[in-house]
C-alpha cells in the first residue's frame, strides 16, 4: 500500500472505476479503495442495458453524451485491459401489449424520434412478428429503436480498474472509515489505524453514501433503492432483441446477453433499505409480463434470481461536483439505475474537476448545493 496518493477514491463501484480510469489518463495517481471487492454491489448486478431514449427529465442530455462516450471507451478499455465486456450492440422494440398502450408507444415515438444518434420507427403487429416469430401474436404494435447497447456490467467495471491500473492506479480492499482534514481540507482517509495522504478524496460509495454524512459534516440525502433480476436458460436460436414491455403495472426488459442467458429486469422497489433477499413478488411479476411478451419463455428455466442496492436522492438526480465548506473533497454518487450508463460521463467531468477545477460536461445542476443539508459533525481527524 503507498503511502499517499494524488486521488483517493472511496468506492469501487463503475462510477468510481470511470473516475479512476479518466484521472490515471491523465497521469495522476490515484487510489480506489473498496471495502469488499469491485463491483460487488449494484454495479456488478446491473442489467447493462445502455438505452439513454428510455429516459426523462434533466438527465436526458447527460445520458445521450455519455452514450456516445461509451462507444469510444468500450473499446479503449476493453483492448486495454485485456477484459471482455461482452459487448452487444442490437435494436430495441418497445412492445404495446394492449391497445390502450398504443398511443402511448406512439407518443414515445414522438419523443425519441428527434434523438439524431437512433433510427425510429412505428412497427405494425405483423412487422414486429416478421422481427421475432416467437413474440406474443397478441402484440398491438411497437417502437423499435436502432440500436442500443448490452453489456457485462461487472467486466466493464473490472476492465475500467484493471486499464486505471496499467496506468498506475492503486485498488485496496479496505474499509475507509474517515476523511481527514486539515483546516476543511481534505488530506487524506483513514482506514481504522491506518491512513493514507492525498491532495482530493471523492465520496463514490453508492447506495451507501450516506455513511459519509459524518465525514463530511453534511447530510447525503441517498436512500438505497431495491432492483431484482432474473436470468433464465438461453434461448436457441438467440433473441437478437432487446424486448421491453408495460403490463398490469409491472415494466420488464427482456434480452439475451453475452453470457447466452435470458435477462428478465428489473424491479424498483423503495422504502426496502439495505434489504437484497430476493423475493417471490418479484419473481411472478418479471415472469408473468415476460411470458406475456414472449411466450415461449415460459418453459424456460430459472438459472439465477439476484437483488442488487441503487443509490437514489429525493429528486432522482444525481449529486456530483464539490462538497460545499470543504476543500478538495468531491462527490459522485446518486446514479439510481443509470450508473453503468452515465458512468463516461460522469468520470471525465469529475477528473476534470478533481485535475483543473473545471468541466465542459454540463454537471453544474447537479451539485450538492441544491440539497439544504444539516451539520452532523465530523468523524475524521484535523
Amino acid at each position: 500500500m503507498r503511502s499517499r496518493s494524488d486521488v483517493v477514491i472511496i468506492g469501487g463501484g463503475v462510477v468510481g472505476a470511470s473516475i479512476a480510469y479518466h484521472l490515471a489518463n491523465e497521469g495522476m495517481s490515484v487510489t480506489i479503495i473498496e471495502r469488499d471487492s469491485v463491483a460487488s454491489h449494484a454495479s456488478g448486478f446491473s442489467g447493462g442495458y445502455l438505452n439513454p431514449t428510455s429516459e426523462t427529465g434533466k438527465l436526458v442530455p447527460l445520458h445521450h453524451q455519455s452514450f456516445r462516450m461509451h462507444r469510444e471507451l468500450l473499446e479503449n478499455v476493453q483492448e486495454e485491459s485485456g477484459v471482455d465486456a461482452q459487448v452487444l450492440r442490437m435494436p430495441h422494440i418497445e412492445l404495446a401489449l394492449t391497445e390502450s398502450g398504443v398511443q402511448f408507444q406512439r407518443t414515445e415515438l414522438e419523443r425519441i424520434s428527434p434523438f439524431p444518434d437512433f433510427k425510429t420507427q412505428w412497427l405494425e403487429p405483423d412487422e414486429i412478428r416478421k422481427l421475432e416469430p416467437r413474440i406474443t401474436d397478441d402484440v398491438c404494435g411497437g417502437v423499435l429503436v436502432e440500436d442500443v447497447i448490452v453489456l457485462d456490467s461487472y467486466n466493464l467495471t473490472l476492465a475500467l480498474v484493471k486499464a486505471a491500473e496499467n496506468r498506475g492506479a492503486e485498488t485496496l480492499l479496505r474499509e475507509a472509515t474517515g476523511i481527514i482534514y486539515e483546516n476543511d481540507r481534505a488530506v487524506g482517509v483513514r482506514m481504522g489505524q491506518d491512513r493514507i495522504d492525498c491532495d482530493k478524496v471523492i465520496v463514490a460509495l453508492g447506495p451507501w453514501s450516506g455513511a459519509a454524512s459524518l465525514w463530511i459534516g453534511l447530510d447525503i440525502p441517498i436512500v438505497p433503492q431495491k432492483g431484482e433480476l432474473l436470468r433464465l436458460e438461453g434461448l436457441d436460436p438467440k433473441l437478437e432483441f432487446h424486448l421491453r414491455a408495460i403490463h398490469a403495472g409491472t415494466t420488464c426488459s427482456v434480452y439475451q446477453k453475452g453470457d447466452g442467458l435470458v435477462w428478465l429486469g428489473a424491479t424498483k422497489e423503495d422504502g426496502k433499505g439495505f434489504d437484497t433477499v430476493n423475493s417471490n413478488q418479484a419473481l411472478r411479476s418479471l415472469s408473468e409480463v415476460a411470458i406475456r411478451m414472449l411466450p415461449e419463455l415460459e418453459s424456460r428455466k430459472l438459472v439465477l434470481q439476484t437483488a442488487c442496492l441503487r443509490p437514489v436522492t429525493p429528486d432522482g438526480d444525481p449529486i456530483l461536483g464539490n462538497v460545499p465548506g470543504k476543500e478538495n473533497l468531491f462527490i459522485a454518487t446518486g446514479t439510481a439505475g443509470q450508473g453503468v450508463l452515465l458512468a463516461p460521463a460522469i468520470g471525465k467531468a469529475m477528473a476534470d474537476l478533481v485535475s483543473t477545477g473545471e468541466t465542459d460536461i454540463d454537471i453544474a445542476q447537479f451539485g450538492f448545493e441544491r440539497f439544504r443539508e444539516k451539520s452532523t459533525g465530523l468523524t475524521g481527524t484535523s
